[in-house]
């Protein structure tokens, strides 16, 4: 019997100066095998009403006040708050998922450099500046041969934080063999993982 993992939307909710923050993650769609493409989306505002209305492209007042709004009354203290809370989120989804941070404010230029500060700091987020997106895929990366040998159980590093790149990236799972009654030796599981630690980042861009 095959086991279907159900993705959820999920979001965190703090507060800045007497502002509410909400970061949302939701689950866009199929972008390779069983892989999914989250989206996350950010918001400052005076109630959960007028973020959710935003959120949800609501034609009223309330959302249009938001419009080209990046970081509300506080500046850069709320971007880097609502960073960590992404980072922090990010590992809610599933192994193999990407999610998408997407630059679609009033302006998205500037969203797109401003988010740079923090975001082009890891290696493991990919960037394309034409749409303006950032991407992370969560390990192991979808293309990696772990896929065909093994089941993959997400685990999530000491520091949530952390750019899950080299000795890192194989904290963020656990492996056990797909045909269970065969018996691997530590010396060829890690001649099977040894490809994963040679592909570098993975550079694909979901659409």
């Amino acid at each position: 019997m095959s086991y279907r993992v159900r993705r959820k939307f999920t979001g965190s909710k703090f507060s800045v100066d007497g502002q509410i923050c909400k970061v949302f993650l939701e689950p866009k769609c199929k972008y390779r095998d069983d892989f999914y493409l989250w989206n996350v989306g950010f918001a400052v505002g005076k109630s959960n009403r007028q973020i959710n209305d935003w959120y949800q492209g609501r034609k009223n007042k309330r959302a249009r006040s938001l419009q080209g709004k990046i970081v509300g009354r506080s500046g850069t203290k709320i971007l880097r708050k609502a960073y960590e809370e992404v980072f922090k989120l990010r590992w809610k989804i599933e192994p193999g998922d990407a999610i998408c941070i997407a630059c679609t404010s009033g302006k998205p230029d500037q969203q797109f450099r401003v988010f740079w500060r923090w975001l082009g700091r890891h290696s493991d987020i990919v960037g394309n500046f034409d749409t303006r997106n950032y991407y992370w895929y969560r390990p192991p990366n979808p293309t990696d041969p772990v896929w065909n040998h093994f089941n993959i159980r997400g685990l999530i590093p000491a520091n949530p934080l952390i750019e899950t790149t080299g000795s890192v990236y194989f904290d963020c799972f656990s492996v056990l063999p797909k045909v269970q009654d065969s018996l691997l030796s530590t010396e060829q599981i890690t001649d099977l993982l040894f490809p994963v630690s040679t592909t570098g980042p993975f550079l694909e861009m979901p659409t």
